[in-house]
């Protein structure tokens, strides 16, 4: 009787599946530097994706501060966003190379992708 309902609990367990995981998928990602009119750099990223999730967030700093930039999904749940990463008053003038991250999140669960950029130059 003892190794019945050992086994149940077993089974019991290892049939749970977690469907609440969230998942997130990055199909193209290309980085570019751009300037305004008064001199100031921009580090822009085009990328596009999907998720299972509720939202996608990609992660962006200005004036210093890091701060989560929402990303709009369209109705199966994929994203199409060229968003500004982060930019800069004085331009650098050597090579250099920035990172982000993206997460999604559903529920309690969320993961995250790093990205980086690769060498840059303006």
């Amino acid at each position: 009787m003892k190794k019945i309902i050992f086994l149940l609990v077993f089974i019991a367990f290892t049939s749970c599946t977690k469907v609440d995981d969230a998942t997130l998928s990055i199909t193209t990602s290309q980085w570019y530097l751009t300037r305004d009119i008064y001199g100031d750099g921009f580090v822009n990223l085009k990328i596009l994706g999907s998720t299972n999730g509720d939202k996608v967030m990609i992660l962006t700093s200005g004036d210093g501060v890091l701060y989560w930039e929402k990303v709009d999904l369209d109705s199966k749940k994929n994203f199409n966003t060229d968003i500004t990463i982060a930019f800069f008053n004085e331009v650098p003038t050597a090579e250099f190379e920035m990172s982000t991250k993206v997460m999604a999140s559903k529920g309690n669960d969320s993961i995250m992708i790093p990205l980086n950029s690769g060498k840059l130059k303006y």
